[in-house]
């Protein structure tokens, strides 16, 4: 069986180096066998913006890393989900992501949750 991971992003992509620390382990995890698959919560969800720019900040825009791990061509991908509650609280809507996330709500959540054999948590 196939070992499971959850990454739980919680924190804004730029600012702090915890949304690109979670990419790179969704990617490493994946890398490495696991089925992954990366949960945008909170703050997170901005994770999953299109067309962000992170100007002069010196960080990359994550959400081109992300988008090219959900079209990659060969290999497993991961599976990309975010609570839809907190992106309503943002003021943002699923237009405003990029192809290929889904949706949640606080069950989806939750089972996304209890069925993964491990969580990392940024």
């Amino acid at each position: 069986m196939q070992p499971s991971i959850c990454v739980l992003i919680t924190q804004a992509p730029y600012g702090l180096v915890h949304a690109a620390e979670g990419v790179r382990h969704v990617n490493g995890a994946l890398s490495q066998g696991f089925s992954a698959s990366a949960l945008l919560t909170d703050d997170g969800v901005w994770l999953a913006c299109k067309g962000q720019n992170a100007g002069q900040t010196g960080y990359t825009s994550l959400s081109e890393a992300l988008e090219a791990a959900l079209n990659k061509q060969d290999g497993p991908k991961p599976r990309v989900l975010v609570h839809g509650q907190s992106l309503a609280e943002r003021g943002l809507t699923a237009a405003d992501l990029i192809d290929g996330i889904e949706l949640t709500d606080d069950a989806g959540l939750a089972a996304l949750l209890a069925e993964s054999q491990y969580l990392l948590r940024f």
